[in-house]
């Protein structure tokens, strides 16, 4: 560091002269340590291709920053960063406490109890009159407040008051505190790439640069077509055969490529890694670096996407754009509200260009054009209302401006570039590739007057909840029989793809009857009893199809959409048995059937939801919170926590399992109650504007105003 005098002049405008640090900026190499010593141009990959050409990738290292992060110190986030805060409102409230007068002048004191006159206890130690001291003055007539020990009037806004009140915030946040260092750090949330800034390559060569050989690409996109999954329906919107043949045309000369094709080729290649990090079995040239190569993919896509030129309207772009947007979905485990405006860029450009028309109206797209259109603007709507409505907000899309038809039951090989038209479409009955998205496509039509219903601010009869309910019956009745959800005689026989398809599917209509009818839940009308008993029973049935799937080895944590149902479930069930605790006083078999289950199946239904939470608390960062949540709930009905004998057998001989548990919330009961704020007391209404806002958004640092105590 440097110094530099500065001319300054003091408040007489007289000069004098001041010292001012002046620092050198450290600039950090970019190039890495074997080209920098060679003095070569270095491509910035890791590894680099210098270091790849002479067989040196795994000494190929650069320079890591060790400075230290101050912003880090400054700004701390979470809890430790309300924690702090509060101490320092405390310190700042308790300056402004005026202090005891002193002894001598108020009679019946001396220094001997001097040390109990601390700001706190001056209420209860000395009586002080008005006159001696003019700090404690009475709260105008007016005011709403408190009478504390018979003696002094206390207004709401009295600093006494306040304090009180940060005191129980606090006790809470040390609670919270303690539960956070038993748990797996959180995984921060991440803004994708597109949104968050890229470095844009300034040539071809530098985005072909992390291509893999023919070999590997192959592989990778053959693996991408195979594994197909409906959480992630990246296979259905592309056409496989026309990908196929673009494909080997482009690598016989791959500089002459479109740059937004790189990105869609990059993008599968992305999309292909995460399916072996999700699943194992990566290819032994990948072994280890799986992660770090599925990050330069995903931004490879990127950069190709700017590179192009994002508002251009090309061909390749809307199924880039896609594609990479679910690249960035399946990294991130957790409702993002990135993700959710990178979907929104989706939509905006898909209007753009026109998917939302049908494209029959336009005689210069061609039947098959047309087809691949319809398909993805449907993945487009079905996306934007799931994504929207899981953040608790409205969906972009205007359905009244969107006139694009469902597409045909056709199957892949009845589609090519050079048809003339399109053949009739097949039964719904007749299974085919796209039969899933168009059945959900269906359900979700339905859906989303629930949604809309959600978000009016307008009054609504019951009469229309009625009506809703009852087309959204009628939408699962129309279900084709290969993909409704039943017990099989041979399940091993069915394959994997068809039982999560149907297992989707009706996951779809049971969330929808669990958001139209769960404000009827507490209200005790013989009116509501139906959506009573529909809301409990499709809550039952989601809790039901998580333990299928978790037993039977289905990654259902890794996609938000799905996780985020399985909690709505459980904190239905759990409020079903808060009711019938306060209408009967007790929770057992003798408070009698509730709409067909016996108060043990519900509770059993909701430890068991609990400990399938505790087996994923590893993998996914939306198992940190509903573990959270879940033990909260458990302890209010002082629950233990219920294993089969085989479970605690496995449990026992399980150091990761015991580790979990561990690591989830083991506050006994009365703990929880008098330390947990919002749920000390567990009134009939519950608020589930703020449960939306809490649970299926981005933050959950407060379980604060789920119970509203004033709503009746």
């Amino acid at each position: 560091m440097a110094s530099e005098d500065v001319p300054v002049n003091d408040r007489n405008g007289f000069p004098i002269s001041v010292s001012k640090v002046v620092k050198k900026r450290n600039r950090l190499p970019l190039s890495c340590e074997a080209c920098r010593l060679r003095k070569l141009k270095c491509n910035r990959q890791r590894p680099c291709q210098n270091c790849v050409a002479r067989a040196a990738s795994d000494s190929c290292s650069y320079v890591v920053q060790t400075t230290k992060d101050v912003s880090a110190k400054v700004h701390p986030t979470g809890t430790e960063d309300v924690y702090s805060r509060v101490n320092r409102l405390e310190s700042l409230v308790l300056s402004f406490v005026p202090k005891p007068p002193i002894l001598e002048d108020i009679p019946g004191t001396n220094s001997n109890n001097a040390a109990t006159l601390s700001p706190g206890r001056i209420n209860q130690n000395i009586h002080v009159s008005y006159d001696a001291t003019r700090a404690l003055r009475p709260p105008e007539p007016n005011d709403t407040g408190s009478i504390v020990d018979g003696r002094q009037y206390i207004g709401e806004s009295h600093w006494d008051v306040v304090l009180r009140d940060i005191a129980a915030v606090k006790k809470y946040l040390d609670f919270d505190r303690r539960i956070q260092e038993r748990l797996p750090p959180l995984i921060e949330f991440e803004t994708p790439a597109l949104l968050a800034g890229v470095p844009s390559p300034m040539k071809l060569s530098d985005l072909l640069s992390s291509l893999p050989s023919k070999v590997a690409v192959d592989q990778l996109v053959s693996h991408f077509f195979q594994t197909y999954t409906p959480e992630l329906p990246s296979v259905l919107m592309l056409h496989k055969p026309t990908f196929l043949k673009h494909y080997n045309v482009y690598w016989d000369d791959i500089s002459k490529a479109p740059t937004i094709w790189l990105g869609l080729l990059y993008s599968v290649l992305c999309l292909a890694m995460q399916s072996y990090i999700r699943d194992g079995g990566e290819p032994p040239q990948f072994h280890r670096i799986t992660e770090r190569t599925s990050e330069t993919f995903r931004t490879r896509a990127a950069q190709c996407i700017l590179a192009s030129g994002i508002a251009k309207p090309s061909p390749y772009s809307i199924e880039t754009l896609m594609l990479y947007g679910l690249c960035e979905y399946s990294r991130l485990s957790n409702g993002n509200v990135g993700f959710w405006m990178l979907w929104g860029l989706v939509v905006r450009k898909a209007i753009h260009m026109g998917y939302h028309k049908d494209p029959k109206s336009s005689p210069s797209i061609s039947p098959f054009d047309g087809e691949m259109r319809r398909r993805l603007w449907m993945c487009i709507s079905q996306m934007d209302l799931l994504l929207s409505f899981q953040l608790g907000l409205p969906n972009m899309l205007q359905t009244e401006v969107c006139d694009a038809e469902t597409p045909r039951y056709l199957h892949e090989e009845e589609l090519s570039e050079d048809m003339e038209e399109l053949p009739p479409s097949r039964s719904p009955s007749e299974p085919t590739q796209i039969s899933y998205l168009i059945t959900k496509h269906h359900l979700l039509q339905v859906f989303v007057k629930v949604v809309q219903y959600l978000h009016d601010s307008s009054e609504h009869c019951y009469d229309h909840i009625l009506e809703l309910n009852d087309e959204l019956i009628q939408a699962r009745s129309r279900i084709p029989l290969h993909l409704q959800l039943h017990d099989e005689p041979q399940p091993d026989l069915v394959p994997r793809s068809i039982m999560l398809e149907r297992m989707q599917l009706q996951m779809t209509y049971h969330k929808a009857i669990c958001v139209l009818n769960r404000r009827y839940l507490s209200v005790k009308m013989p009116k509501v009893l139906r959506s009573r008993v529909l809301c409990l029973r499709s809550a039952m049935s989601l809790l039901s199809i998580q333990t299928t799937m978790h037993n039977n080895g289905v990654g259902w944590y890794h996609f938000s959409l799905t996780s985020h149902d399985f909690l709505l479930a459980a904190v239905i069930v759990c409020l079903v048995l808060y009711n019938v605790r306060e209408a009967t006083g007790h929770l057992d078999d003798t408070a009698g059937a509730i709409d067909g289950y016996t108060t043990a199946e519900l509770l059993r239904a909701l430890v068991n939801s609990k400990n399938i939470w505790e087996d994923v608390l590893e993998s996914s960062s939306d198992a940190r919170r509903a573990v959270r949540v879940l033990c909260i709930m458990l302890e209010k009905f002082h629950t233990p926590p219920l294993r089969t004998a085989a479970e605690e057998l496995r449990f026992h001989n399980d150091d990761a399992a015991k580790a979990r548990l561990t690591g989830a919330l083991q506050a006994g009961p009365s703990q929880v109650d008098n330390e947990v704020t919002g749920l000390e007391t567990m009134p009939s209404v519950f608020d589930w504007n703020t449960w939306d806002s809490i649970v299926q958004g981005a933050e959950f640092d407060s379980l604060d105003g789920l119970w509203n105590p004033h709503e009746e």
